[in-house]
């Protein structure tokens, strides 16, 4: 296991907009949270999330989530996903979170996928960025 790097801030306001990349086919996030699960000991799924900014302008700010890499990608907001009993821990670099899940069975990931809505095209793809 490698050492997981955790911020030490304040948790966003349950307002606050998540983004995943991606549409979040169950099969992808079993293996992005399996891979969590051997790298660092927890089953995560990485999203980022920053106060004060939309989806597009979080989407805008964030390279990993450029429309070279993602097409599509879905949001919540981080109350969503607290009140259906998944935290949010401040990993990495800001504004990078992993969402936690307690186990991998269907109920999870079908609970996890009620909490954001569905896959829209990238707004940096929308704005013409390359």
């Amino acid at each position: 296991m490698e050492p997981l790097i955790l911020r030490d801030e304040e948790p966003p306001d349950d307002a606050v907009v998540v983004v995943r990349g991606g549409v979040m086919a169950s099969d992808s996030v079993r293996r992005s949270a399996q891979a969590s699960m051997r790298l660092y000991g927890f089953f995560g799924l990485s999203v980022f999330s920053a106060a004060g900014l939309t989806a597009a302008a979080l989407v805008a700010s964030v390279p990993e989530l450029g429309p070279d890499r993602y097409r599509q990608v879905r949001t919540s907001t981080v109350g969503r996903l607290r009140s259906a009993g998944f935290p949010l821990v401040p990993t990495q670099d800001h504004p990078h979170y992993d969402v936690v899940l307690p186990d991998l069975a269907d109920p999870t990931l079908e609970r996890l996928q009620t909490c954001f809505d569905p896959a829209v095209p990238n707004p940096s793809e929308r704005m013409g960025a390359q």
